[in-house]
């Protein structure tokens, strides 16, 4: 199952996109730019999901087999069941899309700024929006899919206003099955809580909640599992029968923004795949592990590809 998230560094890419192509055309290098989100490799074909950008606009592209594809080839080739992420959409939301248990399309939505505009959290699915049923003010960040039915993640929060308008101070973390009360996570004892990144559900008892708390974990329904001492993000989870798999990225120049290293860890073991990289989705097929992202050591020098079993193979722009 494809899962994943848009946290804040994907976000803090998409606003150096807008400032970088804000000036003159005269002043810049037209650049583009794409990175791939959410793979899914089956019946022999190798089916990714990701954006690009060039000249200030943002938009999904899909890839089959090495080739950049349409939407409706790339749904074909995907199994029901899947849940996928696709590029901010224009109202800048963050964007989720799932091919459900019957073959239908359905698509969410998350408001960026909701906390802003409305301390009730919400979400939207297939545009119309859905409140959560909680007084609670906070944001929901990331989501997935279990038995046809979401799970979200989001942080609880507090609207603080300034001279510059309102923010979120961000909280604890939480995770929510859309009916029950929204379940509280413990944070790590050292360094501040930034956000959660992405969720996944194995089985009905056991929900994996990936965070960025200056260093990469995740939690295992309420266990929280430090991963790396470094900086690092997890940006998705998966498993396959009793392996957990956790991909993202770590930093060995305690950077938060160049140089990273493209990586997974397996049971909490790390797998290095490249310097100056960074991956974002990761599917297991067997005893392969595909794993899609993007080369580059800053966000405007990202170039897509993905892995299998550690071999890249890079993707059209």
């Amino acid at each position: 199952m494809m899962s994943r998230i848009y946290p804040s560094r994907l976000l803090a890419i998409f606003s150096i996109i807008f400032l970088f192509f804000s000036c003159k055309k005269s002043d810049v290098k037209q650049e583009l730019l794409s990175n791939g989100l959410s793979i899914i490799a089956t019946d022999g074909h190798v089916a990714i999901s990701g954006y690009r950008s060039f000249v200030g606009e943002v938009s999904t592209v899909y890839w089959l087999d090495g080739l950049k594809i349409d939407a409706t080839t790339f749904i074909k080739n995907i199994p029901n069941g899947t849940f996928y992420r696709k590029a901010i959409d224009d109202k800048s939301r963050i964007n989720f899309e799932y091919k459900n248990k019957s073959g239908a399309k359905e698509s969410y939505q998350m408001d960026q700024g909701s906390f802003l505009l409305d301390t009730v959290m919400y979400y939207y699915k297939n545009n119309v929006k859905v409140k959560m049923n909680s007084d609670s003010v906070g944001v929901l960040r990331t989501m997935t899919m279990y038995n046809d039915k979401p799970l979200f993640a989001g942080m609880y929060g507090k609207v603080s206003g300034n001279f510059g308008g309102s923010s979120l101070a961000i909280g604890k973390p939480f995770y929510w099955n859309g009916v029950s009360a929204p379940e509280e996570l413990p944070l790590p004892s050292k360094r501040i809580f930034k956000e959660v990144t992405t969720i996944f559900q194995g089985s009905a008892n056991i929900v994996y909640i990936g965070g960025n708390c200056g260093f990469p974990v995740y939690w295992k329904n309420k266990e929280l599992v430090v991963l790396d001492e470094r900086y690092g993000e997890v940006l998705q989870i998966t498993q396959s029968n009793n392996d957990i798999y956790a991909v993202g990225l770590i930093n060995k120049h305690q950077s938060n923004s160049t140089g990273h290293t493209a990586c997974y860890w397996k049971n909490g073991v790390l797998h290095e795949l490249e310097d100056n990289a960074q991956a974002s989705g990761i599917f297991i097929n067997g005893e392969d592990v595909y794993v899609t992202g993007s080369t580059g050591d800053v966000p405007v020098n990202y170039k897509p590809c993905y892995w299998k079993n550690g071999v890249r193979v890079d993707l059209p722009m």
